[in-house]
């Protein structure tokens, strides 16, 4: 799977893209946006959507993670900036048509380090160490894109598992209901059959009593 991080402000949007395998994370290809800092919002909410459609129409993830919105009660002006920022990004991904999902930073912090409040530093030292990357200077805004790029390939292997797991116990649940239905629970404690062996068995009960 091929998942975009993407680090959302109106300044500099850093993006960056990775995939999971047996060796680990491996970082793809990452990027920055930044539109002019001069021009009205409008124009640098503009640049930054079509600077970003051509980073996934280029790309291709199969899914994009965007860190959701937070609140700032002492800079309430820059939160409000950010998000109009992050309203064209959801559009773009909206209108290529890839999955999106939003994680909170303490969410991120949680999936890389174990810790929702882990420092910057520390996250930034998982990143480099999840990806086995080399010492190098790289953006704040790079790392934080490809550490929602980790959390969100360790969520969706997350998910797949819990998936993977209710199946199961789904299974055991409706044969359970079957068997209390069908009054066979002696069978319950038997070798484990399938419905249509227990249907089976039930007819042949009934079939033996009318005889």
């Amino acid at each position: 799977m091929r998942v975009l991080g993407v680090d959302p402000g109106l300044v500099r949007t850093g993006w960056a893209l990775a995939t999971a395998g047996a060796g680990g994370t491996t970082l793809l290809d990452a990027g920055l946006i930044a539109p002019d800092p001069a021009a009205p919002l409008e124009a640098r909410l503009a640049e930054g959507f079509a600077a970003f459609a051509a980073v996934l129409a280029a790309q291709q993830p199969d899914l994009v993670v965007l860190e959701d919105i937070f609140t700032a009660p002492a800079h309430p002006k820059s939160a409000l900036l950010m998000a109009h920022m992050r309203g064209v990004l959801c559009l773009a991904v909206q209108q290529h048509g890839a999955a999106l999902r939003s994680l909170t930073a303490s969410t991120v912090k949680q999936r890389l380090t174990g810790n929702g409040r882990a420092s910057k530093a520390q996250v930034r030292g998982m990143v480099f160490q999840l990806c086995r990357l080399p010492p190098q200077r790289l953006r704040a805004d790079v790392t934080d894109a490809l550490a929602l790029a980790i959390a969100g390939l360790s969520q969706e292997g997350r998910d797949r598992q819990a998936v993977a797991g209710a199946a199961p116990r789904r299974a055991a649940a409706r044969r359970a209901a079957l068997v209390a239905h069908l009054g066979l629970e002696a069978v319950a404690g038997g070798p484990p059959r399938d419905d249509a062996a227990l249907l089976a068995l039930r007819l042949g009960r009934a079939r033996r009593k009318r005889a």
